[in-house]
């Protein structure tokens, strides 16, 4: 099969394309099909290579590249991606740079015991539903109607978003926004990127605007993501294999395997591990590379 490794630099230029070509050539025990720089920070490496994409980024994460990640994808026989007809993102620590969960936790002073369930359940160690339903509980008792507008103007979009999102647009991509944290915030977010979707928790209030301590509904965790997105893609009749999930989180990693391809954007160790793919530059619109998009 055919494929198509991405090497994107963390900091202002690869430091030896040469050299990385041979050592990822390599790694994969592969045949050179050829090479194509696409700035001083990144490169596509076409080869010929023995395995599935999962079984080739394994080899690749074995490889000691210093300030670069590396994204390998399958192509056709002209060296095409599949094309990208639909990009769904995680909100928290991914669109934006906080956990919306742990502002509010702040106003009802459990931030540091709202923190350490986050952790947790981002590094897969506990149920996402059970961990969401944890912090929820410590927030019983806020009065959360009037800080809606004062935590959004808190929110800080992650560096690269804006670009990412208005280029894929551009193209004609669907994008859309599942979030383990709550509407408000991922509606605003939404609107603020032009985004075609969202969807997210709700949290309980008596009639007096206090939290009950409680969600409303389905919680939205990792196979609530996965199967919305397969809604979605019978919605907007578009194929699994054309779909991309980018996300922190272990609650992200259905997703992206239901997806025909994944992303784990600065995302703890265990997450990076078994993503399709991993990036850890600053900003998110260095995705437009592994898109094939060169803007």
């Amino acid at each position: 099969m055919s494929f198509v490794v991405t090497v994107i630099a963390h900091g202002d230029a690869l430091r030896s394309e040469k050299e990385l070509v041979d050592r990822v050539v390599g790694a994969l025990d592969a045949e050179l099909i050829k090479t194509e720089t696409l700035s001083k920070r990144a490169v596509d490496i076409f080869v010929k290579a023995p395995g599935e994409v999962l079984q080739l980024k394994q080899k690749l994460d074995q490889l000691d590249v210093d300030g670069a990640d590396l994204a390998v994808q399958v192509v056709d026989e002209q060296l095409q991606r599949r094309p990208l007809k639909l990009c769904v993102f995680d909100m928290d620590s991914t669109l934006i740079y906080q956990e919306v969960i742990e502002l509010i936790a702040a106003y009802a002073g459990v931030e540091p015991q709202v923190h350490e369930i986050t952790e947790r359940a981002m590094n897969n160690e506990i149920d996402f539903k059970q961990s969401l339903r944890e912090r929820v509980r410590l927030l019983k008792g806020l009065k959360i109607d009037n800080l809606y507008e004062e935590i959004k103007q808190k929110l800080q979009i992650t560096e690269g978003v804006p670009q990412l999102c208005s280029t894929l647009k551009q193209h004609g991509i669907k994008l859309a926004v599942l979030s383990g944290g709550f509407i408000q915030f991922a509606s605003y977010i939404k609107d603020q990127l032009s985004l075609d979707y969202a969807r997210a928790n709700l949290l309980e209030m008596d009639d007096s605007g206090v939290l009950t301590g409680e969600v409303i509904g389905e919680i939205v965790d990792g196979q609530c993501k996965a199967e919305t997105i397969k809604q979605l893609c019978k919605d907007w009749s578009i194929d699994l294999e054309n779909v991309c999930m980018i996300g922190d989180g272990g609650n992200d990693l259905p997703s992206m395997h239901v997806s025909g391809y994944g992303i784990a954007w600065n995302a703890k160790p265990t997450v990076q591990k078994q993503a399709p793919s991993k990036l850890n530059t600053k900003s998110l619109a260095d995705a437009l590379y592994i898109f094939g998009i060169i803007e």
